[in-house]
């Protein structure tokens, strides 16, 4: 059991301008551990924990692996690490992306969950797509409370919208109101038990079905195998069902919230039909060559020129659709 209240905040697009006003209105005397995870990109670095330590009066720093919680700290997300809570303290995992993030927002929120249970204040600030509401769920479902900032206020309404209909009695607020909103909902969580609320997973490196001998493997939160394939890995996808949110994890443990799903196949199709494009170039290029080159046989009836100009012509109307149809 975590042994203080947890506050913890997840964002991605636009969500750094509301993180400071939320920092900035938080109490010096805070009772609880704050954990924040941003979406960091691939970038190797990150300076969000000296930002945060210099908008309000809280310290904060990057987490470390096997760090204890304080009460009254913040602890932030490292670059390509999942901020976990554990019953020892905050663990960090390289485990796999979670809604095409690591770290991500649902794994921070589901371990703390597991670890908090009604001990846990969770708040979803801007960002795009819906990475935060599977944990936000979890949180409400372990007896936590949930916070989203006003999407009208959010650089990035998507990631809060999506949270808030994952639960509906999810409060929302401006980001300049969230700070004292927050304290004043950490001041009425329960006092701790000693228990372990339910959640369907925390990325481990024996997560896998290679122990398992059937081959439709299930987890026991997970509801149904489905046809489709992971878009990162290959692997099988099931799907977990919540009450008001249904989700997608590989046996692998890439994991994916509706949106953040369709996103990854968006992505997954378009590097397939480039793929193809560049095949169809380079056996154009190829049979072009054969209708020439000294010592190649002719093919009859001008074989190679034929094929050549289908898959030249082929590649070129795909190219073509690709770019027209392709999203901003």
């Amino acid at each position: 059991m975590a042994p203080e209240p947890l506050l913890v905040l997840g964002a991605s697009a636009g969500g750094v301008e509301a993180l400071l006003e939320l920092v900035a209105g938080l109490p010096g005397d805070l009772s609880a551990a704050v954990l924040v995870t941003v979406h960091t990109g691939d970038r190797p670095h990150s300076t969000l924990a000296r930002v945060l330590d210099r908008a309000g009066p809280l310290p904060a720093e990057q987490a470390a692996d096997g760090e204890a919680l304080r009460p009254g700290r913040i602890l932030v997300a490292p670059p390509d690490r999942h901020l976990l809570v554990s019953r020892d303290g905050v663990a960090l995992s390289a485990g796999p992306r979670v809604n095409r993030h690591r770290p991500a927002v649902d794994a921070m929120f589901a371990s703390a969950a597991r670890a908090g249970g009604p001990r846990v204040v969770a708040a979803v600030l801007s960002g795009a797509l819906d990475d935060g509401a599977v944990g936000a769920a979890l949180v409400a479902r372990a007896g936590g409370r949930v916070v989203v900032q006003d999407p009208a206020d959010a650089l990035f309404g998507s990631m809060p919208r999506a949270a808030a209909a994952a639960v509906p009695d999810a409060r929302a607020a401006p980001a300049a109101r969230l700070g004292p909103m927050l304290a004043t909902l950490v001041e009425e969580l329960p006092l701790g038990g000693d228990r372990m609320a339910e959640t369907p997973w925390i990325p481990t490196v024996d997560d896998g079905m290679a122990g398992s001998p059937d081959p439709a493997f299930l987890r026991p939160d997970e509801s149904a195998t489905t046809r489709m394939a992971c878009p990162e890995c290959g692997g099988g996808l099931a799907r977990i069902d919540l009450p008001r949110i249904g989700y997608f994890r590989c046996h692998v443990g890439h994991q994916y919230s509706p949106r953040s799903l369709e996103a990854a196949q968006r992505e997954a199709a378009e590097a397939k039909l480039w793929t193809a494009i560049a095949a169809l170039e380079e056996h154009a290029t190829m049979a072009r060559y054969l209708d020439g080159a000294q010592g190649v046989a002719p093919h009859p009836d001008g074989g190679y020129r034929l094929v050549a100009e289908h898959s030249a012509e082929l590649a070129r109307v795909m190219r073509e659709r690709l770019m027209r149809n392709r999203e901003p």
